[in-house]
């Protein structure tokens, strides 16, 4: 009986399995509804080769543009997006039918072209499709036609999971229910109780220390609207009108003081809207009519842009990125209210898409944002991480999951070295970019819920004794409507573990090409280096001169570091030829599990290879090799390295002594006679080396005497050894001689 049963069951599975084969690759062919349900819904994503046109002075330019529906089989919604980067950067909506045939799947596509500030060509679209599917890509050809001008092309698309993904157990909003944003009103008790605790109690008297400070109306941060939100939590956890009183004297005063440009706007919009649903039970319904129709006013505006108000569209840079979650943070609060504007649906999913990009594009699958560190966390703390949260409490879809932004706290967390300031711990991190400096510990107050949770352990190992009871008990908060965020989000019953338990030592973030080699997770005493390649020069966003920079910190000293922020190529740990801004490529790449490795890097005439070893065979607990070749390159090049401390200069080596007496002792192999001097430069300095064309340089951190560098050889030829390491450069890649089992990163 048991193997009857058995079989008859693989007769249904076969069965079964043939019908969804069927469905998926036949279309117009008959099934149950319930079978039909069985198939997932997917992202579809349709880029049609020339599928838009400008006018220009040779004729018309056509520029390829990418359709996303929704579907399920063959079946889709009726909603479509498209968006065509290099003819505007609006989202454009429209309307799909789908029409099926025994051989080909056929879709009519009707879509409304949108202007944006800067490029004014608008119009409808029409487009006709007939598709295959292969396995998850799709290929077909298309007629279309816009502004009565006709075409045609290729098809080209992916099928993708759905995303954002829907939350199972999401309860939809009741009517007009408030709050929304950080947190839902049935959260409330648990809130109120947090807020008794030991932690809790710390984080109201932070919150209470930065409403103490000064408010900002103008600047680049208008925090008005981040102030009001913290005393409308103070009025829920309490129900002190008072504080909801003072709250609204604050809004009043920030609706009064608009922000010069949409840069500055957008915080004061992000934290109106924050304010506007914390302290919607208390205030009257005039007062929650008059900010509904403002979030609605403001929340259009952020989405279009406007030219006259210095507005950058692009949605991978920072400016969409504060002005986009600032959009959509607002349409979620007055999602269903009664003066609704009736596009606010729309607003949501324009903003929605922007973000993703921001997310997708702006930065990478690990974390680093190609603006650089500041531009990239500063919209992070101020708009999106609330936009990302409030959009999961109010859509019931999660936007988190599998993107790069359950990689932020690991991120830093990696790259981050212990220093002290004023008798606390801080985590130091060597960064890029313009300005020289990320968000620090409010990254960490806000960005808690969007750690992976198996992460978490060793993200509290850091913000624990760092902010947390055990630190200086700010828990990251350095705006009042952080507070929110914090208390609502900290993991009670999350130990604290070393991160070197589900942590790689290696951090490697393909899509932009930066590489970050740790040793461990013990003390100040870390090593850290890291080097970014800068595989992506985005068009419309902040660039900077930095490809093939290099960061090293360790034993309590920050050896390698960035120089000044004034985005010359000169400021960067390169080689400088002359004033281009490049991008480059790996072409080798080696990990290992101490947290060593070895990358390689070209551009167009200049390879470079960066090592990094923490074996200790050379008898150090860091060694460091650059080597940069170049190919048919004329003229002087200067070889260029940022440092703070005492440097010396003797012959072919530099020794950078630190404040704790700590060294680094650097050694070029070559140029045999290379030019070698030091420029001070107020606290910091540079290295910098001339006479040749080729530089090989290997470097020794240590709390001791450094060891000897010795070499055989010449040039790039040369075999160098330090201790019992002996390194050479072949084949443009650089070799240790020693044997350590390849890692791979953990997340």
């Amino acid at each position: 009986m048991l193997i009857y049963w058995q079989s008859k069951n693989k007769y249904l599975l076969l069965i079964t399995t043939f019908l969804v084969f069927l469905f998926t690759n036949i279309p117009g062919l008959f099934l149950s509804k319930s079978l039909a349900k069985s198939i997932p819904k997917n992202n579809v994503s349709l880029t049609l080769k020339g599928g838009l046109w400008k006018p220009g002075k040779a004729g018309n330019h056509y520029q390829d543009i990418t359709l996303d529906l929704i579907c399920q089989g063959f079946s889709c919604e009726e909603e479509v997006w498209g968006f065509a980067r290099q003819f505007n950067h609006s989202d454009h909506h429209g309307k799909v039918k789908v029409i099926s045939s025994n051989k080909t799947w056929q879709l009519q596509i009707e879509l409304n072209i949108n202007r944006d500030p800067w490029r004014s060509l608008s119009g409808k679209a029409i487009y006709n499709l007939e598709l295959q599917k292969t396995r998850n890509k799709i290929i077909g050809t298309y007629s279309g036609s816009f502004n009565q001008q006709s075409f045609s092309g290729e098809v080209q698309g992916r099928i993708k999971p759905l995303y954002p993904t829907p939350i199972p157990e999401h309860r939809p909003l009741l009517p007009q229910e408030h709050p929304r944003l950080i947190f839902r009103k049935k959260d409330i008790p648990e809130l109120r109780r947090k807020a008794k605790t030991k932690y809790g109690k710390a984080i109201l008297t932070q919150l209470k220390n930065t409403l103490a400070e000064p408010i900002s109306y103008q600047g680049y941060v208008p925090n008005g609207g981040y102030h009001a939100a913290g005393y409308c939590l103070l009025w829920i956890l309490n129900e002190d009108q008072k504080s909801a009183s003072t709250a609204w004297e604050i809004v009043e005063n920030s609706l009064n003081q608009p922000g010069t440009r949409l840069f500055e706007q957008s915080t004061i919009v992000a934290g109106v809207a924050l304010a506007y649903d914390l302290c919607y039970d208390a205030w009257s319904q005039e007062q929650i009519d008059i900010l509904t129709s403002w979030l609605a006013e403001q929340a259009a505006i952020l989405v279009a842009g406007e030219a006259r108000r210095g507005w950058n569209a692009n949605s991978w840079s920072n400016w969409s990125g504060r002005a986009r979650g600032a959009a959509g943070l607002a349409s979620l609060a007055i999602l269903d209210s009664e003066l609704q504007s009736p596009e606010i649906d729309q607003l949501i999913n324009i903003s929605t898409r922007n973000i993703i990009r921001f997310l997708k594009i702006g930065v990478g699958d690990h974390g680093f944002g190609s603006e650089g560190d500041h531009y990239t966390t500063e919209p992070l703390i101020l708009t999106v991480i609330p936009f990302l949260i409030a959009y999961e409490n109010v859509m019931g879809a999660d936007l988190i999951t599998n993107s790069s932004a359950e990689s932020f706290l690991p991120h830093y967390v990696t790259r981050g070295v212990e220093r002290n300031q004023e008798k606390n711990k801080n985590l130091s991190v060597a960064t890029y970019g313009r300005h020289r400096y990320y968000a620090g510990s409010a990254l960490f107050s806000m960005g808690l819920k969007l750690t992976p949770k198996q992460l978490l352990p060793g993200i509290m190992s850091v913000f624990k004794p760092y902010w947390g009871i055990q630190g200086d008990q700010t828990f990251g908060i350095n705006s009042p409507y952080q507070a929110a965020y914090i208390l609502m989000s900290y993991p009670e019953n999350v130990p604290a573990r070393n991160p070197i338990q589900n942590f790689s030592r290696v951090l490697i973030d393909k899509q932009k090409g930066f590489y970050v080699f740790r040793n461990h997770w013990r003390s100040k005493n870390d090593i850290v280096a890291s080097i970014y390649l800068k595989r992506e020069k985005l068009q419309g966003s902040w660039s900077f001169p930095d490809a093939g920079s290099f960061r090293i910190s360790g034993l309590g000293e920050d050896w390698a570091i960035a120089g000044p922020g004034d985005g010359q190529r000169s400021s960067e740990n390169v080689v400088v030829l002359d004033s281009e801004n490049p991008t480059t490529e790996p072409t080798f790449l080696q990990t290992f599990e101490d947290g060593s490795g070895v990358v390689t890097f070209k551009s167009k005439n200049w390879i470079r290879a960066f090592a990094v070893d923490y074996s200790h065979n050379s008898g150090v607990p860091g060694l460091f090799v650059v080597v940069d070749k170049f190919v048919d390159t004329p003229g002087e090049k200067t070889w260029t390295m940022y440092t703070q401390g005492k440097v010396s200069i003797s012959g072919q080596e530099f020794t950078i002594t630190g404040s704790s007496g700590k060294t680094m002792k650097g050694k070029f192999i070559t140029p045999k006679n290379v030019d070698l001097s030091f420029q001070k430069m107020g606290k910091k300095g540079v290295i910098l080396a001339r006479g040749g064309d080729e530089f090989f340089i290997v470097m020794t951190v240590q709390s001791d005497k450094s060891p000897n560098i010795e070499v055989s050889g010449e040039g790039l030829n040369s075999i160098v050894k330090v201790g019992n390491q002996e390194i050479i450069f072949q084949n443009e890649q650089i070799f240790f001689d020693h044997n350590i089992i390849v890692g791979n990163s953990k997340f």
